[in-house]
């Protein structure tokens, strides 16, 4: 499924904001992203449509199994291409959020996943050294 890189930041923020609180409103994604409360209206509205967020998301936001899916997925690969752009080319924590969400949404899914393989043995790498010292 192809979502664009706004629907990917929805995502993802619902599926970080759902492991560390219980219920989670519209004004929680909005605060997260730095968005108006309207904006996160909209978007879940399309995200509906989607089938990627239940109907029912001005009680509590809930992901349904295929957006839940989706997010996890996409979760794993986007914190090892976010400590690409933070960690080797040493952009700021927005820069690299930014790069990382554009990233993962522009470039052929086969693509992000060898990036973030390439990142994962980088920093087991890292770690085995350190710890061997």
């Amino acid at each position: 499924m192809e979502i664009c890189t706004g629907q990917y930041r929805y995502l993802l923020s619902i599926y970080r904001l759902t492991a560390e609180k219980r219920r989670i409103r519209c004004v929680d994604i909005a605060e997260d992203l730095g968005v108006s409360r309207p904006s996160v209206s909209n978007m879940m509205k399309c995200m509906v449509r989607m089938e990627l967020v239940e109907p029912d998301y001005c009680e509590c936001v809930r992901l349904t199994a295929k957006g839940s899916e989706l997010a996890k997925k996409f979760n794993s690969n986007y914190d090892m291409v976010y400590a690409f752009f933070r960690r080797m080319l040493r952009l700021t924590p927005a820069q690299a959020k930014e790069h990382a969400f554009r990233f993962m949404t522009d470039f052929p899914e086969e693509t992000v996943q060898k990036l973030a393989e390439v990142m994962r043995k980088s920093i087991e790498n890292h770690q085995n050294k350190q710890n061997s010292q």
